[in-house]
């Protein structure tokens, strides 16, 4: 799984433009509910097998922070 896969599936989860997802913008900033944001870890979680709760992502994460935790835990 590459880093762009990941966003591309962000976008598809927020309904956020692939253009707007900056690795360095916190996940606060960016305008994701936490209604798309637990979508967005059932996804990874069906797509990926990599689960990670929603207590683990918070606002001040940043959008590459989260994409690093995913790919870690896919890689574990």
């Amino acid at each position: 799984m590459s880093d762009d896969e990941i966003l591309a599936l962000v976008a598809q989860e927020s309904g956020l433009p692939r253009e707007r997802l900056d690795m360095d913008a916190r996940l606060g900033t960016l305008d994701i509910s936490s209604i798309d944001m637990v979508s967005l870890l059932f996804e990874v979680e069906d797509r990926y097998g990599v689960e990670i709760e929603p207590d683990q992502v918070t606002p001040d994460m940043t959008l590459g922070e989260l994409v690093a935790r995913i790919r870690a835990k896919a890689q574990a």
